[in-house]
């Protein structure tokens, strides 16, 4: 079985020969099952560059075209298993897997994809419950019996066994395993077992699928989500759940026309890295009395002429403390690329920030009444070796107006090579000096109301 792996926006060649470990590429069937995602699904993982080139997009993730897995690594700093590791670990947080690292970093050592570490987490950790027990429940059941059991259904009695005094239609509850979270468990493991490449894989969900064999098969599209829930009796049971789940919901259909077992599981990567950068932020911060949100407070921009709230603002990461809005922090899964040095740019400019997104900032500074707002972004070695704040940014003030609470725009990257210290990164960029200086906030009055002035700011 063989494994392509591709970053971000690199290109994968198409050719008609044999695969080549060293040269790897796709035949043209299958370069369209690439691309065909986007008209199926709205998920542009690839798309042509040329005739005989891929080039990936910011989608990450994986996808099986018959014998051929195919996935796609963040553009992060490393090698391909450390890359791949990284990935996974972002997954484990953002999507509340409740996965650790130790557990991902003793998987992801052996050279499997993505697909075959997501399996082999879900099958160890599937394995520690089902040996406690598996999760059994009381389920009502209706059934014609020859002794009564339960509850006589009269209304079912003369319907059905008017002819048949002999047989009883009885309501009852049986304590049993065929319920809806070992239903939605089997589901999975059952899936897994037709889409696994790895040996050690499809042994141990061979083993799973005895241990399940008393519970009920459902199809994908019928499983019992909306009955499950999760109390004192079933809670250890969420973190695989929550693997299932991945599994199962966050799939499209196959769309391999046909090639045996299609699979594909993509998740983009500027909603991975800001709810990953969210609950970064929220775990390191909290301890210290930080009021932490994701994807709010919601406020409007402005308000129409009949009163309507319009232009809602959503900051991706904001930190509270006493009540009022200390920082706010809007991730940016892009990469910055220095430009050419001029004496008359900031280093914003030198950076290619996007004044788009200074606008944003702007309007979430003033929105929120916020002194400081950072934008994040992806640490690249092109940007040198050390992440953290790049520039910092007084906004002016309107004309005439006293400032009483400077304002600033800070620029920062952050390294995701080793994500054990993303925290202290974190907690260095927005913990950084918060004392501006009076005189820096004064500016003449015949500077625009909308231009922004560069301070100095020691890096992070």
């Amino acid at each position: 079985m063989a494994l392509i792996s591709v970053k971000e926006y690199k290109t994968l060649k198409i050719s008609d020969g044999c695969f080549n470990s060293e040269q790897p590429s796709v035949t043209e069937q299958q370069a369209e099952h690439l691309t065909n995602l986007k008209a199926t699904y709205g998920i542009e993982v690839f798309k042509y560059a040329n005739k005989t080139t891929l080039a990936a997009q910011q989608y990450v993730g994986v996808i099986q075209l018959g014998s051929l897995t195919v996935e796609v690594l963040p553009k992060i700093d490393g090698d391909e298993r450390s890359v791949r590791r990284n990935l996974v670990a972002m997954l484990a947080m953002a999507l509340d897997l409740g996965i650790k690292e130790g557990d991902v970093a003793s998987v992801a050592a052996q050279n499997h994809g993505i697909l075959e570490i997501l399996i082999r987490l879900f099958c160890d950790k599937l394995f520690v419950q089902v040996h406690r027990g598996l999760v059994r429940r009381y389920e009502g059941r209706a059934e014609n019996l020859s002794v009564l059991r339960g509850k006589l259904g009269v209304v079912e009695q003369v319907r059905l066994n008017a002819a048949n005094p002999e047989r009883l239609f009885c309501r009852f509850d049986e304590f049993q395993e065929d319920n809806p979270l070992n239903q939605v468990l089997r589901a999975a493991v059952r899936m897994l077992l037709k889409i696994s490449r790895e040996m050690g894989n499809q042994r141990k969900l061979a083993e799973l699928m005895l241990v399940f064999e008393g519970v009920s098969d459902y199809p994908k599209q019928s499983l019992p989500w909306k009955q499950i829930v999760f109390d004192r009796m079933n809670e250890r049971y969420r973190p695989c759940y929550k693997l299932a789940e991945l599994f199962l919901k966050n799939t499209p259909p196959d769309v391999t026309g046909g090639m045996a077992h299609g699979f594909s599981l993509f998740f983009k990567m500027n909603e991975l890295f800001e709810e990953y950068i969210g609950r970064m932020a929220a775990r390191a911060f909290r301890p210290l009395g930080y009021q932490v949100t994701l994807q709010g407070p919601k406020r409007c921009l402005a308000i129409d002429e009949k009163q309507n709230n319009a232009f809602f603002m959503k900051p991706d990461v904001v930190g509270k403390l006493h009540s009022q809005t200390a920082w706010i922090v809007d991730t940016k899964w892009k990469h910055l690329t220095k430009q050419n040095s001029k004496s008359s740019w900031s280093s914003a400019q030198k950076d290619a920030v996007s004044e788009s997104d200074f606008y944003q900032m702007y309007a979430y500074a003033n929105g929120y009444d916020c002194p400081d707002v950072i934008l994040l972004y992806p640490h690249d070695q092109e940007l040198g070796a050390d992440a953290g704040v790049r520039g910092s940014y007084l906004l002016n003030a309107s004309e005439g107006a006293e400032c009483n609470v400077p304002k600033r725009i800070r620029v920062a990257t952050i390294n995701l090579s080793d994500l054990k210290t993303v925290s202290d990164q974190l907690m260095k960029i927005i913990l950084a000096d918060h004392l501006i200086a009076k005189a820096t906030s004064k500016f003449s009055a015949s500077n625009p109301n909308m231009q922004i002035a560069e301070i100095s700011y020691p890096a992070a």
